[in-house]
């Protein structure tokens, strides 16, 4: 019998409704029988290892001092306030993986990683704030965490080369989180962390892609696909004479007009797809008499329904596929076994493209 999902004991409608990117949220005993994958021992010897992604931060009386890794055990021998923090623990422990089966009410392609941080006591990362939605999941010990004011790129940092550490901090809220409580923290909002005890925190973070870059992308989509010789047609707005060298309102009207509706014509809808699959993590291709397959820890999928169609985008690259794929897709998505003849079941290509996107791992 499978292990049961994790879920947050909480209201998710009610979550999505008044607090989702709003306002900040306490979820007193939201895993109370979880218990932390990790020991401190363990998070520190993956800061070792060349290809996880870790960092120190230490405050002591000369102030605020980071290091990044791979660190070496020397770097534990240290007396002043310090924090080990790891990202992406998700793609190294699977039981930290499970954390994201919580948020499945919320867009999985929102979901960036999981951090894990260890702290001694007064250790944090100091205040700051954050440009995407975090859930804080307290795995062992205390942690108080004081929260200030909305932020934004005007919002004053000390002088520091490595770290944007705020300036200024007023708290306007303050939590102190045991094993099992969780705090969201919406994006812009200024937290502070301080251990109170020797304390381990998952922070699971939901990315959003810069408006720039999507409409950079959607752009450079249209621009592939319009006939360069297309002219901006002005009859309609030519109706009035204009004074000499004047550009009138109905003359930008209908040249902002003729972008939109040839941007709106030519959207074939990739753009996002691709863009939020984008930099995955890339598994080598499956064995070919592999019994089952199941999606790569690390990996970025997404899909949307179109004209009977399902557009299947998998580390940034995209393939059509018949509307029968869906509730493959959503087995795969959700990290389920599946056998390699249901995925070519659907279309001949599918299976090929999965592989050699390098979503797809051998089931265990």
């Amino acid at each position: 019998m499978s292990e049961p999902l994790l879920t947050f004991q909480f209201d998710e409608k009610a979550f999505l409704e008044y607090y989702w990117q709003r306002r900040p949220l306490l979820m007193k005993a939201a895993l109370p029988s979880w218990q932390s994958p990790l020991t401190p021992e363990e998070l520190a010897g993956l800061a070792l290892e060349d290809d996880a992604d870790s960092r120190m931060i230490g405050k002591s009386k000369s102030g605020w001092a980071l290091k990044r890794g791979p660190l070496n055990t020397t770097d534990f021998q240290r007396s002043d306030d310090w924090t080990l923090l790891v990202n992406g623990v998700d793609q190294w422990v699977p039981e930290v993986a499970a954390l994201k089966e919580c948020l499945r009410f919320l867009p999985q392609w929102r979901f960036d990683d999981v951090m894990v941080s260890y702290a001694v006591s007064n250790g944090g990362v100091g205040p700051h704030f954050d440009r995407y939605d975090v859930f804080l999941v307290q795995g062992t010990g205390r942690r108080k965490w004081r929260l200030g004011d909305w932020c934004d790129e005007t919002t004053p940092r000390i002088n520091h080369e490595d770290l944007n550490l705020l300036q200024n901090f007023d708290t306007s809220q303050e939590y102190v989180l045991e094993a099992g409580d969780v705090l969201y923290v919406p994006p812009g909002l200024a937290h502070w962390g301080i251990a109170e005890t020797p304390c381990m925190t998952y922070s699971l973070g939901f990315r959003a892609p810069a408006i720039a870059t999507l409409l950079a992308r959607w752009t450079d989509k249209a621009l592939e696909r319009i006939d360069p010789d297309l002219l901006l047609e002005d009859r309609a707005s030519v109706v009035e004479t204009p004074a000499p060298g004047e550009i009138t309102h109905a003359h930008w009207n209908n040249a902002r007009e003729a972008i939109e509706n040839t941007l709106s014509a030519l959207d074939d809808g990739s753009w996002l797809g691709e863009i939020v699959t984008e930099h995955g993590e890339c598994a080598p291709p499956p064995r070919e008499d592999a019994k089952a397959l199941c999606l790569h820890t690390g990996a970025r999928v997404a899909w949307h329904a179109i004209e009977g169609q399902c557009c299947v985008y998998a580390n940034g690259e995209m393939l059509s596929v018949p509307s029968s794929a869906q509730p493959i897709l959503e087995r795969i998505c959700s990290g389920d076994r599946i056998t390699p003849a249901e995925i070519q079941s659907v279309d001949s290509e599918f299976l090929s493209f999965l592989a050699m996107s390098g979503v797809l791992v051998e089931a265990s």
